[in-house]
């Protein structure tokens, strides 16, 4: 992905359930996927919240989840 121009970071706790809405909007951006990548940082969350981004990583070679666990 070495042509990627933009970078969206989406940094998310707890919000799994909306978080969905949120992804859903980026996969469907009509840009082609080499010029775009989708950071989701999850800041320690206890819910559903990397598995649903790991679904769309496996959809989207342009999706990368990062966990932080240190919260704040």
């Amino acid at each position: 992905m070495s042509d990627v121009k933009v970078s969206i970071i989406v940094c998310t706790y707890n919000r799994s359930d909306i978080l969905k809405y949120c992804l859903d909007s980026l996969e469907k951006q009509s840009a082609d996927k080499s010029f775009y990548e989708v950071i989701v940082v999850d800041n320690n969350s206890k819910d559903e919240t990397k598995k649903v981004v790991e679904e769309y990583c496996e959809r989207n070679s342009n999706f990368r989840y990062v966990f932080e666990e240190n919260q704040g």
